[in-house]
């Protein structure tokens, strides 16, 4: 079996005990099970990270990676690097209403919710935050965000997370307003509203629109099954994409394609075991840092999708 290996930050990796090679954007390989994979990173002041990638890594893997299961391959990505230093380290604090709320790293950054009736900890994604109150219908929720990544989380004066997306703006009033841009072909806006229903956090709409000027009819035959099955994940229009034989069926796709949470490329590797195919993969989580990706091919005529069909193993 084909591992590829990358990693969040620059690092040396080891596989199998050798040098293997320097990660920085980058991937690498190793034909083999069972492989000892060591990733040094090139900042000295970040621990390096060393598993066995077997069968039970893969089911159940560690925090600090992310790993997909792609059939013909799996994928391991070094996500989440700790600092030598481990001790308590308080970065911000702040309080509001009867909720003090502290960021704090330990080995990671961390939020800490604490009331006169406990306290519950949440780990939070590598970054610098800023923690706040957002107040919604005149509820007052304690917010933390990181600038760099947008991550944004919502939590109640109850010390529940009520929400977290990756945002590049909002508005709050009596109801909360999401702005999130997201990387894809189409380059899609997504605005979403919640309201507050009793003490639930609701969301009540949801749009989603391409950037101005994109037009699916112009895109290279390579490109069309990527940028339609990430209209798919988005939330958005698939029809502009589909023959006319095909409209009535636009609303049964998703159903037919199942809750997948992104689009990724295939591996050298695919095509040499399934040939030169136009095909996509669809990303579905199996936990917090797992997941599955099966393969989706199209079939075209005059720049419009006729058929979705599964790519075999």
């Amino acid at each position: 079996m084909r591992i590829y290996f990358s990693a969040a930050l620059p690092c040396v990796l080891r596989a199998g005990g050798a040098p293997a090679g320097f990660l920085n954007g980058n991937k690498l390989f190793a034909d083999a099970d069972n492989v000892l994979a060591e990733f040094l990173p090139a900042d000295g002041e970040l621990l390096p990270l060393s598993f066995v990638t077997n069968e039970e890594f893969f089911r159940r893997p560690p925090a600090c990676c992310d790993v997909y299961r792609c059939g013909c391959y799996n994928l391991v990505h070094a996500a989440r690097f700790s600092p030598r230093r481990s001790g308590f380290d308080a970065k911000t604090q702040i309080r509001c209403g009867n909720l003090q709320a502290t960021v704090f790293e330990c080995g990671g950054p961390f939020l800490c919710l604490q009331n006169a009736d406990g306290f519950d900890v949440f780990p939070l994604p590598q970054g610098e935050y800023e923690l706040g109150e957002t107040r919604v219908g005149g509820k007052s929720f304690i917010h933390s965000l990181c600038k760099k990544s947008g991550y944004f989380a919502l939590f109640s004066q109850e010390r529940k997370r009520v929400l977290r997306e990756r945002i590049q703006s909002r508005n709050e009033g009596e109801e909360l307003e999401l702005v999130q841009t997201l990387p894809d072909i189409a380059g899609h806006t997504v605005r979403e509203r919640y309201a507050l229903r009793g003490e639930e956090l609701l969301l009540t709409e949801r749009t989603v629109a391409a950037r101005e000027g994109f037009d699916p009819a112009a895109l290279p035959d390579k490109l069309l099954p990527f940028a339609f099955f990430e209209e798919l994940a988005a939330g958005g229009d698939a029809a502009p994409f589909l023959a006319p034989a095909l409209h009535e069926q636009a609303g049964r796709l998703k159903e037919y394609l199942g809750d997948f949470c992104g689009v990724c490329l295939p591996e050298e590797i695919f095509y040499r075991v399934h040939g030169e195919v136009n095909a996509a993969g669809l990303v579905y989580r199996r936990a917090e840092n797992a997941f599955d990706v099966k393969f989706f091919r199209v079939e075209t005529e005059q720049g419009k999708i006729t058929d979705v069909l599964p790519v075999e193993d």
